[in-house]
């Protein structure tokens, strides 16, 4: 039992670390469209509607690789909770 319950908790931890990757290059990718949007309508490289249309795929790549963490964690948290409850 012991040992079936340390290889899910690494497996979960395994698939929260792949989630927080996920997560971590699209807040990145999403700061270098913000800047180089920015410069880029700042310098009158880019119309103001391609400033909105960068900005707003800024925000989808944020938005996408946001869900798999949030999936991932609320999946921990049902487990963690199903675990602790057989527990009891």
């Amino acid at each position: 039992m012991v040992d079936k319950l340390q290889l899910e908790l690494e497996q979960s931890r395994m698939l929260r670390e792949k989630a927080r990757v996920i997560l971590d290059k699209s807040t990145a990718l999403y700061g270098l469209f913000m800047i180089v949007s920015l410069l880029g309508f700042f310098y009158d490289r880019i119309t103001a509607q391609m400033l909105a249309l960068l900005v707003a795929v800024g925000i989808l790549i944020l938005i996408l690789g946001a869900v798999p963490y949030l999936v991932v964690t609320s999946k921990e948290e049902r487990r963690i909770e199903k675990l602790l409850g057989d527990r009891k």
